[in-house]
């Protein structure tokens, strides 16, 4: 028998009467985003899964969740399910290694533009070096199809500096507005450049700051963005790019993987692959994936000083298991946020 598994991605949200501040992390000297929260409730926002056929498990309720903080099990006083609209940012890569894929990838997404709704809003970018904003935030659907067609016809022969391009997009979303759901969606093969003076020669339009990932990341969760991805790519692209990365020589000329995945891991978001025709069905299933999520909340019951980074700990009760026969004890996993900041 197969093993079955779940995967509950979450991230923390937080009510909008927060603001927001930095500290210096005692733990590695990175400065990391503090929550100065007036409001006490926390919010984790889940996706339930089957993690080997992604279907979704959309049936829970509130008492099929446990919630610890720091070891302390919390009470759930706010339980939802696809509630949010959504604001997303489609972002395509506009590089020489998917320019042969990119109207293909262009379809999915304006397949997936079906699955909106009349609340959702979008905006599109391109991504290299760089990003560049095709069409800002908007619930304009036939507005959104044209801006995805241009985006297919764009072309550079720039590098990939992923860290930047995920910090520029998570600054397209407005910190003030919690209540959507927002998600950088990244339309990729998946691959990033090493930043060296050779790939900033052959990057004109970068700027002449990149941000690293480290702060990349802490926008991410500054701003309470997930990151999510469509990568497009085939075991031959695969098998070519893992024999670069096994050369010495690819810090100079090679790229990378993973990247945008490590972002997705970090924020919570879900990545799906696909090739062919098969993008369309997945950028369909990334889409449900995005949108159907559960939201838990609740007031933490151990007092912390401000500046206080609290553990979370999502798990799934005795009672889920009861009623779920189709989960069994250790054949499920958990990604979620480690903690956030009081």
């Amino acid at each position: 028998m197969k093993t079955l598994g779940v995967m509950i991605c979450a991230c923390s949200l937080f009510f909008p009467w927060c603001g927001w501040a930095q500290q210096n992390s005692a733990a590695n000297g990175q400065k990391m985003p503090v929550f100065h929260v007036t409001s006490n409730l926390v919010l984790l926002d889940a996706i339930v899964k089957q993690r080997k056929t992604d279907r979704l498990i959309t049936d829970l309720t509130k008492s099929d969740f446990h919630v610890e903080e720091d070891g302390v099990p919390q009470k759930i006083s706010y339980f939802s399910q696809d509630k949010l609209p959504l604001s997303l940012v489609l972002l395509f890569d506009v590089t020489k290694t998917v320019q042969p894929e990119l109207k293909e990838l262009a379809s999915s997404a304006l397949e997936a533009l079906k699955a909106l709704r009349p609340g959702d809003e979008a905006a599109v970018m391109t991504f290299s070096s760089s990003t560049q904003l095709l069409l800002p935030f908007t619930t304009d659907h036939e507005a959104i199809a044209a801006a995805i067609r241009r985006a297919a016809d764009e072309r550079t022969s720039e590098c990939t500096f992923i860290d930047e391009d995920v910090y520029e997009a998570a600054g397209a979303f407005n910190a003030k507005e919690p209540d959507r759901r927002r998600v950088l969606v990244f339309f990729t093969d998946g691959t990033a450049n090493h930043v060296n003076p050779r790939t900033r020669y052959h990057s004109k339009h970068a700027p002449a700051y990149l941000h690293t990932g480290s702060e990349a990341l802490q926008r991410l969760l500054r701003t309470g963005v997930t990151v999510s991805a469509l990568i497009y790519r085939s075991k031959a692209d695969t098998a070519l790019i893992m024999a670069l990365n096994a050369n010495p020589l690819s810090v100079i000329y090679g790229a990378r993987l993973g990247d945008v995945k490590r972002f997705a891991e970090k924020t919570g978001g879900p990545v799906v692959h696909g090739h062919g025709r098969a993008v369309g069905e997945r950028m369909a299933t990334l889409i449900e994936q995005i949108r159907s999520r559960y939201t838990l909340g609740y007031v933490p019951s151990n007092p912390r000083a401000a500046g206080t980074f609290c553990r979370v700990k999502v798990s799934l009760t005795q009672k889920a298991f009861e009623t779920h026969p189709e989960l069994r004890h250790g054949h499920y996993s958990i990604e979620a946020r480690s903690g956030y900041f009081r």
